[in-house]
């Protein structure tokens, strides 16, 4: 097969691609049904996949569609890696665990949150001290203009730039992609309680991945940074012996938001790192491999123009299927000259994450 044929159209069809690479390669199998439906009222799932010595205590595990609509590059490099047998590489002692779609409301609907219009890569978080995000309010209304055209677009886009001019870039991103709990209709909305994906995700660490000593985490993420261009965003504390593992393995396009190297602000409740905290005892070395679309202002304003289109526009109209193009084109270009860069770079994250764990 190419490796355009590991990327699927939509939801349905990447889930198809994903379960019969997993019976190809004698995968076993878990399904996990999300309570909810998708555009043509389909049933949501997400899927486990695990490979490998059945009593592995190191364990590559690879997530795919945190993001919802980040899931066509992310399913996309699971189905390759299955494809290809890159699992016969597993060394004796070691396992790979594959969820695929842990937000598939989002893939579905092509859509970065869930259900509940939760970022879900903001929702892994101790709830009884909820970090606060006032900043997120003074641009709450300037993000959800009333209507959705060139002149609305225009005047959001004025005053968004004459906050940056106040405050910087910096104090913006911070403000809006930091993640807020104050607006359940706003972006980047964390919510006040842990939603579906997050309790499915506590529910797979207690089947595949309890046993596990050494766990490698790889957390498939598209729509920041340079075109084709995997930045490998770790959030183990500055100066921790598990950032410094990170590096040994992966390399200089480590990066640490938390030191102000990445292209991504500092958040909480990251979803990839509440396995340090579900797995006391285990090594765990947690990576989000971030590849790279179009310029950051042009993704944000397909996230603002689909939270739009949701709240108080019509998703079957002609102005929607436009703005949902727009979203997808953002996360997931889709093009011979992304998707096999993207693609191939993926494949050696993953055998790094390997050779690691093994190391």
């Amino acid at each position: 097969m190419s490796v355009e044929e590991y990327f699927a159209a939509d939801y349905a069809e990447a889930r198809n691609r994903f379960l019969a690479a997993c019976e190809t390669a004698g995968a076993v199998v878990e399904t996990f049904r999300n309570p909810n439906s998708g555009p043509e009222g389909g049933p949501l799932f997400t899927d486990v996949a695990r490979i490998g010595d059945e009593n592995a205590e190191n364990i590559l595990l690879a997530i795919s569609a945190t993001h919802g609509v980040e899931g066509f590059f992310g399913s996309g490099c699971q189905v390759g890696w299955l494809r290809e047998e890159r699992w016969r590489d597993l060394p004796d002692g070691t396992a790979a665990v594959l969820v695929h779609a842990i937000n598939p409301y989002g893939f579905a609907w092509v859509r970065r949150v869930n259900e509940d219009n939760i970022d879900i890569n903001r929702n892994f978080v101790d709830f009884a001290g909820i970090p606060e995000n006032p900043d997120y309010a003074g641009l709450a209304d300037i993000l959800l203009p009333d209507t959705w055209s060139e002149s609305s677009v225009r005047d959001m886009t004025t005053q968004i730039d004459d906050f940056i001019e106040a405050n910087g870039e910096k104090a913006y991103r911070a403000a809006v992609v930091g993640g807020q709990r104050t607006h359940p209709q706003g972006l980047f909305y964390g919510g006040r309680e842990p939603c579906w994906s997050n309790r499915t995700i506590s529910e797979i660490t207690k089947r595949y991945l309890s046993q596990a000593k050494r766990l490698a985490v790889l957390d498939f993420h598209t729509g920041l940074g340079p075109y084709a261009y995997a930045e490998l965003i770790c959030r183990h504390a500055p100066g921790s012996a598990d950032l410094a593992r990170a590096r040994s393995w992966y390399g200089d396009s480590v990066t640490s938001p938390q030191s102000g190297e990445s292209d991504s602000p500092p958040i909480e409740g990251n979803l990839r790192m509440a396995f340090v905290d579900l797995l006391p005892g285990t090594e765990v070395t947690s990576i989000a491999v971030e590849m790279g679309t179009l310029p950051s202002d042009q993704v944000l304003l397909s996230l603002i123009g689909d939270n739009w289109l949701h709240l108080r526009g019509d998703v079957d109209s002609e102005q929607g299927r436009s703005i949902k193009q727009a979203i997808r084109d953002a996360f997931f270009p889709d093009k011979p000259d992304w998707n096999g860069p993207a693609f191939s770079r993926s494949m050696e994250i993953m055998s790094d994450a390997v050779s690691g764990l093994n190391g």
